[in-house]
């Protein structure tokens, strides 16, 4: 896990603007992935469990079958939604897997989708939003009254024991 649940959307960005192609290494572990996002859900306190899958949908590297490990979510409460990017006429692992990724979303109670370009996926993550509105309660504080006044009284009283100091050194080496 590169980033544990947050609202923090900048600290989100910034850590998937990180991410890179195989930097978990060379297989594709689809199930394993699941497997790891129901634990992490397991651990929290997170009402909403939906979880969004963009893959090629080629597992490679897994213990656990994604399909398994989709039925494993449902029975969870996690639902997902499965994002098919990549080449559908590739070859061997460069192959995008739409089947195991549509058989990942109906076991889990999800959706599944396909994006050829950043365009189309963007519009994805937008219907998913909508299918999946989030209420997101936010707490702040407004003071009823305003606060200047303390420092400025403070700044004040400051000043005028300045003055005060200055007028009675004045009177005594006026005297002297």
């Amino acid at each position: 896990v590169q980033l544990p649940f947050t609202r923090d959307r900048e600290v989100a960005q910034t850590m998937l603007q990180a991410t890179v192609p195989g930097m978990a290494g060379p297989h594709t572990a689809l199930g394993d992935a699941i497997g790891l996002a129901i634990r992490t859900f397991e651990a929290s306190e997170v009402e909403d469990r939906l979880l969004i899958v963009l893959t090629d949908g080629a597992d490679t590297g897994s213990r656990m079958s994604p399909i398994n490990a989709a039925q494993i979510a449902a029975d969870n409460g996690v639902r997902i939604m499965t994002i098919g990017f990549g080449d559908p006429d590739g070859a061997g692992e460069n192959k995008v897997d739409f089947g195991t990724l549509e058989d990942i979303a109906e076991t889990a109670d999800g959706a599944f989708f396909s994006a050829s370009d950043a365009a189309t996926l963007e519009s994805i993550y937008q219907r998913i939003d909508e299918m999946e509105p989030q209420i997101v309660k936010t707490l702040s504080y407004v003071p009823r009254e305003s606060l200047i006044g303390y420092p400025v009284g403070a700044a004040t009283l400051l000043g005028l024991l300045a003055l005060l100091a200055t007028l009675a050194l004045g009177r005594r080496r006026a005297r002297a």
